[in-house]
């Protein structure tokens, strides 16, 4: 039973107006956690504490919400197709909480599964490796790259082993995941049910008309597991306010009077700056996307399609920054480094420059993880009510919390 006041608030947020659609039940599940106090400061202005409250960045419930309503019904990055370079490369990953694989079969192409084996359910793969076949640790169950059961020992009885045709058994093959991929990036979709990747990309790469990644090539990645909720992540990366006291070298590149607060389109967040000059690492090293003005020369660009594929685009790369929630507390991160042909990628004389250019992104996550884990920390303060967010530099830091908001609700 409810207290009267209780009751009110109950009331009162079922009668706001959200702005956008919303699943009673997801509404409810979302009610349940933070509150109507806690839809209301997520809705609030700017120019008060808002933003979403302190649970949404600590409480397991809440968490389980953004993986099962955010992370299972949307587009994820996963990897690079160079990644899997070839036949049997296999990459395990977690997404929304479920065990994946990508697995390179042998007609070459790129496939993912549910990491788990249709007998009882065994996490077939745990680490990245190269294989003929996959094989189940527990029982011995095998099955070919293309996720078709070949074989499995003892299961009718003492020494019988079935051996399957490569007719495909539903009921026994591996269960495929939905993929897609632009340009050597590889997105999976849990749910099968979003919308072509290119629609999803097609607004994001409006905004980058002026650079041709027909041939960008990977070149390596980076990774980092943070001891902070990957939307503080998200939010430190939109945002260039932190620049001036956190990124001494960034500052020096681009200073602040360059730089602007970005904003979203839809689903998709935009910032950039022009740059004075070049500098290793962002355009000075590598060779260029062909035909760009000075302007686009010298322009640093980073966006997201939400929820978590941020790309930042410099004169000679494409670099990839995608966040996986692994606990309300903790976060995976990888980056991945493209750069814009085959001579860049490969030649002895470029060496240099992609090294500076990997060193150049180690060293300026490094300056965030401990800023973002502190972050956290003072997510726990009840003393913390909100954010009191920058109208010049936060905006889309304020507007990201509405959106997951949005994303859990909506049907």
């Amino acid at each position: 039973m409810v207290s009267g006041a209780q009751e009110t608030e109950h009331i009162a947020a079922d009668k706001r107006p959200l702005g956008f659609d919303a699943e009673p039940d997801a509404l409810a599940a979302v009610e349940a956690i933070i509150r109507a106090s806690g839809i209301n400061q997520t809705l609030a202005p700017i120019d008060c504490p808002s933003g979403l409250p302190n649970q949404a960045y600590t409480d397991p419930a809440w968490f389980a919400l953004e993986q099962s309503r955010i992370f299972a019904r949307q587009w994820i990055f996963v990897g690079s197709d160079g990644e899997l370079p070839e036949v049997g490369s296999i990459k395990p990953i977690e997404i929304a909480g479920q065990p994946i694989m990508l697995v390179r079969g042998e007609d070459q192409t790129v496939r993912a599964f549910h990491n788990v084996c249709r007998h009882r359910g065994t996490q077939l793969i745990t680490e990245p490796c190269a294989l003929r076949s996959v094989t189940c640790p527990y029982h011995a169950w095998n099955y070919r790259l293309d996720g078709r059961l070949r074989s499995r020992p003892h299961f009718r009885g003492p020494n019988q082993v079935e051996r399957f045709s490569e007719e495909v058994n539903p009921e026994l093959d591996l269960l495929p995941v939905r993929l897609s991929s632009w340009q050597g990036c590889l997105f999976v979709d849990l749910s099968g049910q979003a919308p072509d990747l290119s629609h999803w990309l097609a607004p994001m790469l409006a905004r980058f008309g002026a650079y041709d990644f027909a041939n960008i090539q990977w070149i390596g990645k980076d990774s980092f597991t943070i001891r902070a909720n990957w939307k503080l992540v998200l939010e430190n990366y939109m945002e260039p306010y932190h620049v001036f006291a956190a990124h001494p070298r960034l500052l020096a590149h681009a200073p602040m009077d360059v730089r602007w607060s970005g904003r979203w389109q839809d689903h998709v967040f935009y910032n950039d700056y022009v740059a004075p000059t070049l500098t290793e690492g962002r355009g000075a090293a590598l060779p260029h996307y062909p035909n760009l003005s000075d302007e686009d020369t010298r322009r640093g660009a980073w966006t997201t399609c939400f929820p978590t594929f941020c790309v930042e685009v410099f004169a000679d790369q494409f670099t990839v920054l995608v966040t996986y929630p692994i606990a309300p507390d903790e976060t995976y991160e990888e980056l991945h480094f493209f750069v814009v042909n085959e001579d860049a990628a490969h030649a002895p004389e470029h060496e240099e420059g992609r090294k500076g250019l990997l060193e150049m992104w180690h060293d300026l996550n490094l300056e965030d993880v401990a800023i973002l884990e502190r972050l956290q920390k003072g997510r726990k303060s009840a003393a913390f009510p909100g954010s009191l967010m920058s109208p010049a530099w936060e905006t889309p830091s304020h507007q990201l919390s509405q959106k997951v908001l949005q994303a859990i609700v909506e049907p």
